[in-house]
C-alpha cells in the first residue's frame, strides 16, 4: 500500500486504504484529512467506496 523511500518520503498507491468513519446527519461521512491530503482529494472529486459496517448504533 505504501513505502518509504531513501529520503524518508512516504508514497501511497491508489489501492484500498482503510479508515473508520461515522455516518452523520444526512447520511454523510467524513474522509479523514490525512487521507484527503495523501490522495489530493478535493471537493467535487468522485470516489469509489466500499462499505463494511463494523458497529451499529443502538436503536432505542
Amino acid at each position: 500500500m505504501c513505502c518509504v523511500d531513501a529520503m524518508g518520503e512516504v508514497t501511497v498507491k491508489e489501492e484500498d486504504v482503510p479508515f473508520f468513519a461515522e455516518v452523520t446527519a444526512g447520511g454523510r461521512i467524513t474522509i479523514p484529512e490525512e487521507i484527503r491530503k495523501i490522495f489530493d482529494i478535493k471537493d467535487g472529486d468522485y470516489l469509489l467506496c466500499r462499505i463494511k459496517i463494523v458497529k451499529r448504533r443502538s436503536r432505542d
